[in-house]
């Protein structure tokens, strides 16, 4: 029966992988490889052939869906129940042994678990009662540090805290959760390996009955997770790791990407098997990721290849700016909907997720719909609806919702107990929860009175500004005057750069705003306006074939047969600002090629001359990336009209002029054309004149002559 399954459909290189012996095992499993059905195959194998007892078999994923669909294919193929199989993410697995062995752990039989925002809650406490300031020592900066010592091994006695204080707070956070009999989620694994390290007995028991353990994803295990392995396996183990060096991007959350490489130092024997044909991606899109990451240095190497056609060629689109990249690929993105592609079979990836806003505008302009994968959409992210709230209330002091929003974001000190109060007070006199805060004497509030006084201060500078400032300048000394920019950019971590380039795109969005919007009665309400009916825009549904937008992160383990690449800038891929480590350029290399393998029949790489950022219009050059790639391995798309001979993405209709062209009209002079929109009769051009500044004019009746 197994020996149908497992050679029916395996090709050669998974065969190998499948019936080898046993022992230590690691397999290189490129991007769409089939590395879940050689794991499957090989639990398999070794129940029907081996003779090993589910129960003497431990698996580890990182996502309960994986665990999930590797219990459901061993059960199809064997036709047994998964009962008796230890089939798990490391901490659902640790959380198992804990449970059962909590006396040996020195812990309370009835131990709860902590979530993320549990911890985060807790650490608040912790430093709330030392009396600091959580402006300097910010509570997600602190989560990060006890994790990452945790994900190292260390406990507080060898942890390498920065300061003192940070050490204290780490002491006092760990007193607080064990009087609370709490778990974190670092801890499932941490105490799980102290107490095998410990016991040896038990360690000995664990060592006999896993006689074989897989690992998926090996290249994301952290150092904590890589020594739990080395501690359960032993000495005469069989560890299966399954693992593509290639796709290790995650060292921002601890994920070491040289394990894959201490694999065949740190256990005895290894053999070595690659799994590289693909059978996802045309060898075309295959060649161009194949000469991409051949210039990382630190890989064990290894090449994709397919039996699939050749297919098209991978387009490479230069733009004028970040509005002529988001027109192409919306107009690109109806051809292909126009010539029967379902627009969830597209989509667009991108480095950082401010890029998303000018696309997202623009795909809401032509009504195609859209999904933020694993994300909020752009007004809807958290950092973006707090700077508006700030306008929001400075423009008008009765909105409740936006004073509840902000008046403790960033942290200042007013609690749960002083909102009370003036909640209470604004209720009995039925006047706004600003007017409340007028006069603290009447709300014999003693605590929060100076925190609650700059909250006023601020506000009221902010109503100033929207009464004499233009739109962006308003922007930016928001989020300056709130404390948001320095709050977020005294953090550390993707999350918080993340946010910092969300509030810098909000700077460059208020720029573009008031240009378009030159005619405006009241710019600033106009522009609140338009957030809250941007934000208000629900997602898409499934049911409307929505086009998939998403970072490359959130990409991982996907597939489509149309993707979008876009960013392709240098500074913005590769990112400067994650340079913090040694082997920066090699993982923005890396998740560069999770990119380009995500598609599997159609490729667009696209870069623009210059983009709005930091608040400012910017020249770019093409990224280091595209340079790598073969000239002949890419077809350049330069204008609209070339585009016609390419056969995947011909337009309907050709234009007689292109993004960057000068014009000259009989009133404003001399210009630029930035971008256009609409089509025939209702064509509009957004013209950048020399001496006039931004125009949109209605080609037809416009009298421009194209230089």
């Amino acid at each position: 029966m197994t020996e149908q399954i497992e050679f029916k459909e395996l090709n050669d290189q998974q065969r190998e992988a499948v019936n080898c012996s046993q022992g230590n095992k690691l397999i290189l499993a490129g991007a769409g490889s089939g590395k879940t059905k050689v794991l499957t195959c090989r639990v398999a194998k070794l129940i029907h052939e081996f003779d090993i007892k589910p129960s003497n078999i431990l698996a580890l994923t990182f996502t309960n869906k994986a665990s999930n669909e590797m219990k459901q294919r061993i059960e199809n193929l064997l036709h047994i129940s998964s009962q008796g199989l230890w089939f798990g993410t490391f901490h659902g697995i640790c959380r198992r042994f804990l449970k059962i062995h909590w006396k040996d752990a020195g812990i309370s039989e009835f131990f709860s678990i902590l979530d993320s925002q549990d911890q985060q809650r807790m650490i608040k406490r912790v430093i709330k009662n030392k009396n600091l300031d959580d402006k300097i020592y910010d509570p997600k900066a602190l989560q990060s540090f006890i994790n990452s010592q945790k994900d190292k091994g260390k406990r507080i006695s060898d942890s390498s805290a920065k300061d003192d204080t940070y050490r204290d707070i780490f002491k006092d956070y760990e007193e607080v959760r064990k009087q609370t009999n709490s778990l974190d989620f670092a801890d499932l694994i941490l105490t799980t390996y102290e107490t095998l390290k410990n016991k040896s007995e038990l360690l000995n028991y664990y060592n006999n009955r896993f006689q074989h353990i897989m690992v998926d994803e090996f290249q994301d295990t952290n150092t904590l997770q890589f020594n739990l392995l080395k501690a359960l396996n032993g000495d005469k183990g069989s560890l299966y790791a399954v693992g593509d060096d290639d796709q290790s991007i995650y060292a921002w959350r601890g994920a070491r990407s040289k394990n894959i490489q201490l694999f065949k130092d740190e256990f005895s024997n290894v053999e070595i098997f690659k799994l590289e044909q693909n059978y996802r991606s045309t060898n075309k899109i295959l060649d161009v990721a194949n000469n991409l990451i051949k210039n990382n240095k630190k890989r064990l190497g290894k090449n994709l290849w397919t039996l699939s056609k050749k297919g098209e060629p991978v387009y490479l689109y230069q733009a004028y700016n970040n509005d002529d990249e988001s027109r192409f690929i919306a107009e690109k993105i109806n051809w292909f909907v126009d010539s029967g592609f379902k627009r969830s079979e597209i989509a667009i990836l991108y480095r950082n997720n401010f890029l998303s806003r000018r696309l997202e505008e623009e795909l809401n302009a032509r009504k195609i719909p859209y999904r933020i994968f694993g994300g909020f959409r752009f007004f809807e992210r958290a950092e973006i609806k707090d700077v508006i709230a700030y306008i929001r209330l400075a423009v008008n002091t009765s909105d409740n919702v936006a004073f509840e929003r902000i008046i403790n974001v960033p942290p200042r000190g007013i609690g749960e107990k002083t909102m009370d109060c003036i909640r209470r007070h604004s209720k009995s006199c039925s006047i706004s929860l600003w007017e409340s805060i007028q006069n603290l004497e009447e709300l014999k509030i003693t605590r929060s009175i100076d925190s609650i006084k700059s909250f006023t201060e601020i506000i009221k500078k902010i109503s100033e500004l929207t009464k004499t400032a233009d739109l962006s300048s308003l922007i930016e000394n928001t989020i300056k005057l709130s404390t948001l920019k320095s709050y977020y950019g005294n953090q550390k971590g993707e999350e918080a750069l993340s946010k910092h380039e969300n509030l810098e795109e909000l700077m460059s969005h208020a720029e573009s705003y008031e240009n378009n919007n030159l005619d405006s009665d009241d710019l600033v309400r106009d522009f609140l306006d338009n957030a809250s009916l941007e934000a208000g825009e629900y997602q898409s549904k499934t049911h409307e074939d929505p086009v998939q937008l998403m970072t490359i992160h959130s990409a991982k383990g996907l597939e489509f047969p149309i993707v979008f690449l876009t960013g392709l800038e240098e500074g913005i891929f590769p990112n400067e600002r994650r340079n913090t480590e040694g082997d920066f350029l090699e993982e923005e290399r890396r998740l560069c090629y999770v990119a380009i393998t995500r598609a599997m029949k159609i490729l667009f790489i696209t870069y623009a001359d210059g983009r709005y950022l930091h608040g400012s219009f910017q020249h770019l050059i093409p990224s280091r990336f595209i340079s790598e790639i073969p000239d002949d391995m890419l077809q350049n798309v330069k204008s609209n009209s070339n585009l016609q001979s390419v056969s995947v993405s011909a337009p309907k209709k050709k234009y007689f002029f292109q993004i960057g062209q000068r014009v000259r009209h009989t009133k404003f002079g001399e210009g630029i054309i930035q971008r256009y929109e609409g089509a025939r009769d209702d064509l509009k051009l957004h013209i950048n004149f020399d001496n006039y500044g931004y125009k949109v004019l209605v080609l037809n009746y416009s009298n421009l002559e194209f230089l």
